[in-house]
């Protein structure tokens, strides 16, 4: 190990050059703390023993220098001094200094007390390098949850999206880099539009990785195996399952295997653009919220099992029929269970009232104030759930022409 010994001295410096060479110790030697702070300035040294009293600048300084300065490593400092006050010994460990030794000094304490400060610079070292590694390991993750944002918003519909009949708005807040909750809506033929909005127990990348798997599976993609359509022999090769079937295919696929216990809510629905027909499946999911355009809100549907919860599970449907003006409002627990300043929760009742108050405003004016109303009830701070609500309103003048929408992309062409 490399030492710079710091004395105005000659004598004291050769001294300790001797001593110090003799005991197989690297030496760089300064007559000063300036000396000595333009050598630590060009050489990788991490210990320094010094003299308090010296022109220029004092070891004191020297001190409080070291430790304003943006090193990389860790300086282990053991000031020399004839000083011997309790009030002197305070000052120089205020200024920075690890040790102390008295002189005129023991060679043999010296030699204890470089022991001793050796172990705690390869500590600090071995720290170093391990912080490194987690600052590495952490940017490798960060870049991972990054794509996985990315990836998961990618599988959320366009805002560019048009349901013929109907505008879309929905309002996507994670708790954290990726969300348990996930949500779309899309073609399922020429005059049916599917929707669903989940949300997995438990939150982060667990949730998350279960709720991507569920939005591949739930893909409005022509195969075996959807559990959103029947394939059939014959032309068109599918038939579309109902609302309870869906949700009872799926809870059959997800019952947990492990103690884990992972499940998840869920609302399907299915659109008739015809006549504004709506048919839906409520899953533990938080019932939707009904606004009529000429009569106050209400809750629609009486909850139902999670799905993977219990198996054999049956589920009922609810069926409306959607009037020009009308909004359907979906979304997760997150937001009725938003924890405000005073540890009230948000609750349905003011949402409700919200959504009461803003009727006669455009839709995107309503999401956003909806946004608004519960980020200033949570006060700042990250939401302690995901915030997700999808939202569909019929249009006033509503058009029966086919949509042109391509099936096996879900998008519109």
């Amino acid at each position: 190990m490399r030492i710079l010994i710091v004395d105005d001295d000659a004598d004291m410096r050769r001294l300790l050059l001797h001593t110090l060479q003799r005991w197989g110790y690297d030496i760089v030697a300064a007559a000063d703390g300036a000396q000595a702070w333009e050598i630590l300035q060009n050489e990788p040294i991490s210990f320094v023993i010094t003299d308090w009293i010296m022109p220029n600048l004092n070891g004191l300084e020297l001190c409080r220098r070291i430790r304003e300065g943006r090193f990389a490593r860790y300086i282990y400092i053991i000031l020399l001094t004839a000083k011997h006050s309790r009030d002197e010994l305070i000052k120089g460990m205020e200024a920075g200094a690890d040790d102390f030794l008295i002189k005129p000094f023991n060679a043999g304490e010296l030699k204890v007390r470089i022991r001793a400060g050796e172990r705690i610079v390869k500590l600090e070292s071995n720290l170093e390098e391990q912080n490194k590694k987690l600052q590495d390991a952490y940017s490798r993750i960060r870049e991972d949850l990054d794509a996985a944002v990315t990836m998961q918003r990618s599988l959320l519909p366009s805002h560019a999206l048009v349901v013929p009949g109907f505008r879309c708005e929905w309002i996507f807040v994670p708790c954290h880099f990726v969300a348990g909750d996930i949500f779309n809506i899309f073609q399922l033929n020429e005059h049916q539009i599917g929707f669903y909005i989940l949300d997995v127990s438990g939150h982060g990348i667990p949730a998350a990785m279960l709720s991507v798997t569920l939005s591949k599976l739930l893909s409005p993609t022509v195969s075996q195996g959807n559990p959103l359509m029947r394939f059939i022999p014959d032309p068109p090769h599918y038939d579309i399952i109902t609302p309870a079937e869906a949700v009872h295919t799926l809870n059959q696929l997800f019952q947990s295997k492990d103690d884990a216990m992972q499940y998840f809510t869920m609302i399907y629905g299915i659109v008739e653009t015809r006549d504004a027909r709506i048919v839906l499946t409520q899953a533990g999911h938080p019932s939707p919220v009904y606004q009529p355009k000429e009569a106050k809100a209400e809750l629609l549907g009486t909850g139902g099992f999670p799905v993977g919860m219990l198996p054999d599970t049956t589920y009922g449907e609810e069926e409306l029929h959607l009037h020009p003006g009308d909004r359907l409002f979906f979304y997760s627990d997150g937001i009725p269970e938003c924890t405000g300043k005073n540890g009230e929760r948000f609750s349905v009742d003011r949402l409700m009232a919200l959504v009461d108050e803003c009727r006669d405003r455009p839709l995107p004016d309503v999401m956003a104030d909806i946004k608004q109303a519960i980020e200033h009830w949570k006060g700042g701070g990250e939401f302690e759930d995901d915030i997700t609500m999808l939202v569909l309103e019929r249009e006033e003048s509503c058009s029966t022409a086919p949509s042109a929408f391509s099936l096996e992309a879900g998008r519109r062409i």
